[in-house]
């Protein structure tokens, strides 16, 4: 018997472009544009397992996972630009299935996070050690490659992370370790705690990212991104380093 399709409420596509930032999660096509003084869409609402599958598409998808029973459910939803929704759908592979399946399940994660960032706060005292980093009053000095042996990244990590996000860590490290607790403890001369406040909020959110995320790679992003927006940093390379400082700390890993 045949599904009825239900037509997805304003919010409900609200929603759903808000979970691909406004682009097609397939071509990267803006899917809203501006034309003299008003406001056009260009997506679609496609159903990712489709509504009514034919005997080929139910044999094809049979053993493929499902975000949800309900095909009309919002995680069964997902917005792409006109042109391609009908290529995705005639003929739907296994292959692009898995794919678009992959994009949904990447942009429903990213929504938890965001969904923690106005619960989760952070102390302002670290904007300013931010921004001593972005404005290069923070710069490494070779004195500090001697007289500090950071401790190996490979018995924090494991395989979930990227070689090139393990390297970059061991070289915000290795480069800016001392120097920032030495700003910590400055801080702490003038508002007391204030370390110990801001480590708290770190591994609280941590262990959050820790719960949604399978991987470490996207525990270090999510944190890195977390950071960003919550000081509205001048540098995101700043907030990698802030957060490579406490992996070393061991509030993170």
């Amino acid at each position: 018997m045949s599904l009825d399709r239900r037509t997805p409420t304003e919010n409900d596509k609200l929603l759903l472009f808000s979970e691909v930032d406004g682009v097609c999660p397939k071509c990267a096509r803006v899917l809203v544009y501006e034309k003299g003084n008003a406001l056009f869409k260009q997506f679609e609402v496609a159903h990712i397992y489709p509504l009514n599958p034919d005997d080929n598409e139910v044999e094809t998808l049979k053993n493929e996972e499902k975000l949800s029973q309900d095909s009309n459910d919002n995680e069964n939803l997902i917005c792409l630009c006109g042109i391609c929704h009908p290529i995705f759908d005639k003929p739907r592979t296994a292959e692009e299935y898995r794919e678009l399946l992959a994009l949904k399940k990447k942009a429903l994660i990213k929504n938890k996070e965001k969904a923690l960032w106005e619960t989760h706060k952070i102390e302002s005292e670290i904007v300013n050690i931010l921004n001593m980093i972005a404005d290069g009053e923070v710069v490494p000095e070779e004195i500090n490659l001697i007289s500090f042996e950071p401790k190996t990244i490979d018995t924090k990590t494991d395989a979930s992370i990227t070689p090139l996000t393990k390297r970059k860590i061991s070289t915000n490290v290795e480069d800016y370790y001392i120097l920032i607790k030495t700003k910590f403890k400055e801080l702490d001369s003038t508002c007391l705690t204030s370390t110990e406040i801001i480590s708290g909020q770190i591994k609280e959110y941590y262990l959050r990212m820790s719960v949604i995320h399978s991987s470490q790679n996207d525990v270090f992003n999510a944190l890195v991104e977390w950071l960003n927006v919550k000081t509205q940093s001048k540098s995101k390379d700043a907030c990698e380093i802030i957060i490579s400082y406490f992996v070393q700390n061991c509030e993170v890993f």
